[in-house]
């Protein structure tokens, strides 16, 4: 008898912390282009930096699953600047523009951080005109990209 016991309480144990694990999720689908208007293969999505879930196809294209309570996501690509997009509940198609990493060997970080700011105040511009040329299903994004500026390494461990 005691044996039943001990393994109805392990069944039962297991059953619980496998549905407290279980998240409810949604699907977002969408595209991601540069600010030159190409597709962007291979870009990484993130959820809370270092968390992929999930890539982009060869044409820029991506779908998938993330919790309910996720409100931020984080798109990357090698020789782009990452862009982190806020999340609003009813969007689930989501259209990203990635803009190009520019050289930044010598320039300071105030002079690179200017520059990817004004790269950043055009992309509604630039999300217009994918819409136009038909890369885009919308003529405004659904999510807002949130602008961060760059600190170094050498800063951050400073702080």
């Amino acid at each position: 008898m005691s044996h039943l016991s001990a393994f109805l309480t392990l069944l039962a144990l297991l059953l619980f912390l496998g549905t407290a694990r279980a998240q409810p999720t949604r699907t977002l689908t969408g595209r991601i282009l540069s600010d030159r208007l190409e597709e962007v293969p291979g870009a990484t999505i993130f959820a809370r930096d270092t968390t992929i879930i999930g890539t982009t196809d060869m044409a820029g294209y991506f779908k998938i699953e993330v919790p309910v309570n996720t409100n931020t996501l984080i798109f990357a690509s090698i020789g782009m600047e990452w862009t982190t997009v806020k999340l609003s509940g009813e969007c689930s198609d989501l259209e990203v523009m990635l803009p190009l990493r520019p050289r930044s060997c010598f320039m300071s970080v105030r002079r690179v951080n200017r520059q990817s700011f004004k790269r950043f105040k055009h992309l509604p511009q630039l999300h217009r005109e994918a819409y136009e040329k038909g890369l885009f299903k919308s003529h405004t994004p659904c999510a807002a990209p949130l602008f961060t500026k760059w600190i170094p390494r050498s800063v951050k461990r400073l702080n």
